[in-house]
């Protein structure tokens, strides 16, 4: 596993082009084009927004839409999840994008970036009071919940 990939809330302004590319030319979106096309039907489409100095995910009529960005070491986003809580036990995450250079097939998929990014999410809903599981929109190709428990230990 590659030590550069940063997890981050945000992604510099300048990394622009990178986000767009990574969220809505993502040559990777094939793949899953009818979760893709399902969740927005549902949820809403992603828009990319700046805040001062960072970029954030934004989703009309749901503002508690939380992001989180994977990072390589000149802070270019490679992958992020979009999620939000639906209440008071679950977070849901309802967009996903993954680079192709770290996606299956990609010269760096060793480095299962798409499984970090998931775990990462998990480790910081489990500091949020009540929550209890998290629940993938897109799941084995299809527009279904995937759900993890929380152990019961982190949900203390």
């Amino acid at each position: 596993m590659s030590a550069t990939t940063e997890f981050k809330s945000y992604v510099s302004v300048a990394q622009r082009a990178a986000l767009e590319r990574l969220v809505f030319f993502n040559s990777c979106q094939g793949r899953v084009s009818d979760c893709i096309a399902n969740a927005i039907e549902k949820f809403g489409a992603p828009e990319i927004v700046a805040d001062r100095d960072r970029l954030r995910i934004y989703m009309k009529g749901m503002p508690d839409v939380q992001s989180l960005f994977a990072l390589d070491a000149a802070g270019r986003p490679v992958g992020v999840a979009v999620y939000t809580r639906q209440d008071v036990e679950h977070v849901t995450v309802m967009h996903l994008s993954i680079d192709a250079e770290f996606a299956s097939g990609g010269l760096r998929a060793g480095e299962q970036l798409l499984l970090r990014l998931l775990r990462e999410v998990r480790r910081s809903t489990r500091r949020v009071k009540g929550v209890r599981r998290v629940e993938l929109y897109y799941a084995s190709g299809r527009a279904a919940s995937q759900r993890w428990r929380m152990p019961a230990k982190a949900m203390m």
